[in-house]
């Protein structure tokens, strides 16, 4: 019998990883985009709830709606502080937050389509109505809207742009309009994603520090984080009484 050598295994074997890679069964990358994880699953196995993630929830509050930062804490920085002002003690609210010192974007970043975490999908499944904060890179202060409730989007920007913040339609690649998109998982199927740039979350607080510290200090916040959320929240009542 014909012994076959070490080399020719591993040349084998390689020709095998190839094959799977291109046909998308190994590669977690090419499944996920940028993202590390695919699912919440796949997060939760490797990073400890209370050390590296948290979830941060209110339940009570106008059940018909949902106010969400699922890129919390580090992750998408400010977005779980001003969405749990949007909230108050009127609305549900739900953030998943990044604790890593260093690195949460690129650890602990889900993308809407996939974010999976069975307390938010409870949430989102139980509300009609959905406001969805997420950051997004820029240099310009600026507000993007997307998701699939045209007529809520229409409102929050008639009342942003009545303060005196510049809002657009969000791009393509950032406009939540797939019906997986944690913003229209709704009963209604639709909700409102709002992007906001980098530039605008830094004109929230003073000297434009949005350190963990300086977030988390109310005393930093500006007129500007003040005004913001009382144009989402303007916004909200008036969609209630249409």
């Amino acid at each position: 019998m014909r012994k076959i050598s070490w080399g020719t295994i591993a040349m084998f074997a390689s020709v095998l990883l190839l094959f799977f890679i291109g046909t998308g069964k190994i590669s977690k990358a090419e499944d996920c985009g940028s993202d590390r994880f695919c699912s919440f699953e796949e997060l939760n196995e490797v990073y400890e709830e209370g050390e590296d993630w948290e979830i941060e929830k209110r339940t009570d509050g106008d059940q018909r709606w949902l106010v969400s930062a699922i890129h919390g804490g580090g992750i998408e920085e400010t977005t779980s502080t001003i969405g749990r002002a949007i909230a108050g003690s009127s609305y549900p609210f739900y953030a998943f937050k990044g604790k890593l010192s260093s690195g949460n974007f690129s650890n602990l970043h889900i993308t809407s389509t996939r974010f999976d975490e069975p307390q938010a999908l409870e949430m989102v499944g139980n509300a009609e109505h959905h406001i969805a904060l997420h950051g997004a890179a820029g240099t310009e202060p600026k507000t993007l809207l997307g998701g699939r409730n045209s007529e809520l989007k229409a409102i929050v920007k008639k009342h942003l742009e009545a303060r005196g913040f510049t809002v657009s339609a969000a791009p393509d690649r950032i406009d939540g309009d797939h019906p997986d998109n944690y913003t229209n998982r709704t009963k209604s199927g639709q909700g409102v994603q709002v992007e906001i740039t980098r530039a605008q979350r830094k004109a929230f607080y003073q000297n434009g520090d949005i350190s963990f510290s300086s977030r988390n200090d109310p005393s930093n916040q500006t007129e500007a984080f003040t005004t913001y959320v009382q144009a989402i929240q303007s916004a909200m009542q008036e969609y209630e009484g249409i």
